[in-house]
């Protein structure tokens, strides 16, 4: 079933579970100009499009607020998070700041400016809470790093610079934090997920470029959700991947184009239970929300075994058609794992996998 809230809806073929589209283009209250920067609450969903505004809205769509921001001269947000106590945070990219607002949308402080010193910014990414209420951003352009801050704005370090080795970043688009306070990193330009403690030390890391089950392709966007599933959003692949707590990969959405369920240039994403996994697809000026999505994965993967077998002999038959052209890679990146002391179970596994794991679900092959 596909709904369509706000001012214009969508059509065409559902993906996988019901379909929600939220919005269309346009520059009225409800409707969307190439939306980038996304984040939810329990209540609200937050969303920053190309116009220099946030729009706040419920979760079934319905338009409540509009924050202007105050300069948009040299460019617009592409990361917003939610705090604990409710602050939302904008990272507001091209003015080298992150601004945190109070829930009724007045700004509390300015966190940031030009440079590289600690606490100040080149091109802020993403804003995001732990939580006990510390920021997290990310950034690219003179530094690509990571930053951290108290509840009040106060800089406590950083980690990582530009470069493909473990630990280093090419273009940190976004960030989710978990309960135990690790950091997820979508490393967009090296096409990966960096996993971090809250100190900066590096625990995992996996994915590589590509289409396929388990690999990326410019992942802009980072979601968690309650059972430790890692949503992604892919700019390049124009999908949703989801990875279950061990890493592997749990599902797939999307596809390009237009219709209901596909993407065009995906970028942000947020998760709400009970709810599903909201989307902003960019160049289709619009907000889409998988309703119960994991649901409907399990279902797929159920109608795939019994139409062509096993999940085991999926898998056994894509390591056959790649493992040649992997091979070389996987040994590069065991001896250097091996230098870092990285290898390990669960996630870091995804780092070690010379083949991608048979995803549970590809609606749109």
């Amino acid at each position: 079933m596909i709904i369509a809230a706000g001012c214009s809806g969508g059509s065409g073929a559902p993906s996988p579970g019901d379909v929600l589209v939220i919005g269309g283009p346009g520059r009225s209250d409800g409707c969307f100009y190439r939306p980038r920067a996304l984040a939810a609450s329990a209540e609200r969903l937050y969303v920053a499009d190309m116009t220099g505004r946030l729009q706040v809205l419920d979760l079934d769509g319905r338009w409540l607020a509009t924050w202007k921001l105050p300069e948009i001269n040299r460019g617009f947000p592409t990361g917003v998070g939610v705090s604990p106590s409710g602050f939302v945070a904008i990272a507001d990219t091209h003015n080298y700041v992150v601004r945190v607002y109070d829930a009724d949308g007045r700004e509390k402080r300015v966190i940031g400016g030009e440079g590289g010193k600690p606490g100040q910014f080149t091109y802020v990414t993403d804003a995001e809470f732990d939580r006990a209420g510390n920021m997290y951003t990310s950034e690219h352009g003179r530094e690509d790093r990571i930053q951290k801050f108290d509840a009040e704005g106060k800089y406590l370090r950083s980690w990582g610079h530009t470069g493909t080795e473990p630990g280093e970043f090419r273009r940190p688009q976004a960030l989710a934090v978990d309960p135990q306070g690790f950091v997820f990193v979508a490393d967009a330009a090296n096409h990966r997920i960096q996993k971090f403690t809250d100190e900066g030390k590096l625990v995992a890391v996996w994915g590589e470029a590509g289409t396929g089950p388990g690999q990326l392709l410019y992942p802009y966007g980072l979601a968690l959700t309650e059972q430790g599933y890692l949503v992604v959003a892919e700019y390049g692949n124009n999908r949703i991947q989801a990875f279950d707590p061990e890493g592997h990969c749990a599902g797939i959405w999307g596809g390009p184009g237009h219709e209901a369920g596909r993407f065009a240039l995906p970028w942000g994403v947020a998760w709400v239970e009970g709810r599903g996994i909201y989307v902003s697809d960019r160049d289709n000026h619009r907000v889409q929300v998988l309703r119960k999505p994991f649901q409907s994965a399990a279902a797929g993967r159920t109608e795939r075994m019994k139409n062509k077998g096993s999940l085991q002999n999926a898998n056994f038959k894509l390591k056959k058609r790649v493992k040649v052209k992997l091979r070389n890679a996987r040994n590069s990146r065991n001896t250097g794992m091996k230098k870092e002391g990285l290898r390990g179970k669960g996630w870091g596994k995804r780092f070690f996998s010379s083949v991608p794991q048979a995803c549970s679900l590809k609606p749109h092959a």
